[in-house]
């Protein structure tokens, strides 16, 4: 990973992780395993070749899909009386927005590249084609 910006990709996603660990629970614990899991999602998403803007945004959704889910579960149950029902809460709710985000940037980007494709100037026809 010599590319600085896959290294870059690398640090963002580390520091939604690391947000992420914070969000969910405050505390150095957590916080530090939101920075390994985000340190590996980034190393994942550069060797894999995501773009640059298309995986952290993925990421932040779902994240902020989960604390959602999670605080709409904190709302309906007694202070510290279902953190099994928080978790699957979260957990449901952060992979339905991450499966969400992900399916409307997945035909964002593919509606831009046929829209980059089709302004395209036709190449030139030689003299015996036409």
């Amino acid at each position: 990973m010599t590319d600085p910006a896959d290294a870059a990709l690398v640090a963002v996603m580390a520091a939604v992780g690391w947000v992420a660990g914070l969000l969910f629970t405050p505390g150095p614990g957590w916080s530090f395993v939101g920075l390994v899991l985000g340190l590996a999602a980034g190393r994942l998403m550069a060797r894999a070749g995501v773009r640059r803007a298309v995986g952290p945004s993925i990421a932040i959704g779902g994240i902020i899909g989960g604390w959602i889910g999670r605080e709409i579960v904190r709302a309906l149950c007694l202070p510290g009386s279902c953190p099994r029902v928080e978790v699957a809460g979260a957990t449901v709710a952060g992979i339905g927005s991450l499966l969400g985000i992900g399916l409307v940037v997945a035909l964002a980007v593919r509606s831009f590249e046929e829209y980059a494709e089709g302004r395209r100037p036709d190449p030139p026809l030689g003299p015996d084609q036409g």
